[in-house]
């Protein structure tokens, strides 16, 4: 473990699991241990996130642009109202993350920038998906793991769980989505 790292773990722990309004912007934390941490309100920006645990963490409020969360996981994340501007996604796991009035301009996902949220949806199951226009005007959707378009999110369904109640589910979310992006 780095020395930033290990003064991070310390502070972290001294403070219950906070490091509430934290100024680690440009730092390396490639890796970093920080699930369950209350992040809220702290400047993140151009910070080395790639392959960190933010699992259920809080990061409301917080400033990530330009962070790099590669491969990051940020399952159960509180991600409401950050700036998530110019961050790289590629590869991170979103699932069960709540992005609710955050920044994603010229975020990049697998080589794509992204524009704007443009809305989401939840299946009975829990597993959410959220659709987004991307700075060419195409459509993807980010769904866990999975950056789709629509018609590929289609076949997706068709190969994997066809004929089944969680397909006709899906497929009424993609009916939907398609709606937004044509308005």
């Amino acid at each position: 473990m780095n020395r930033h790292l290990a003064h991070l773990a310390a502070v972290a722990w001294a403070n219950g699991g906070s490091l509430y309004g934290a100024n680690l912007c440009g730092a390396d934390l490639i890796g970093a241990d920080l699930r369950e941490i209350n992040l809220r309100s702290s400047n993140l920006g151009d910070a080395n996130l790639s392959g960190a645990d933010l699992c259920g963490s809080d990061l409301r409020w917080s400033s990530l642009r330009g962070a790099n969360l590669r491969g990051a996981r940020v399952r159960y994340a509180r991600l409401n109202w950050a700036q998530l501007d110019s961050v790289d996604i590629t590869g991170a796991d979103f699932h069960g993350t709540t992005f609710s009035s955050s920044t994603l301009w010229g975020a990049k996902k697998d080589g794509d920038r992204l524009a704007e949220r443009i809305t989401e949806a939840v299946r009975r199951d829990g597993f959410a998906f959220r659709l987004f226009r991307l700075k060419d005007g195409s459509h993807k959707i980010m769904a866990g793991c999975r950056w789709f378009t629509i018609p590929e999110y289609r076949a997706h369904v068709a190969a994997e769980y066809p004929g089944t109640d969680k397909a006709c589910e899906t497929l009424d979310i993609l009916d939907f989505f398609e709606r937004r992006a044509g308005a």
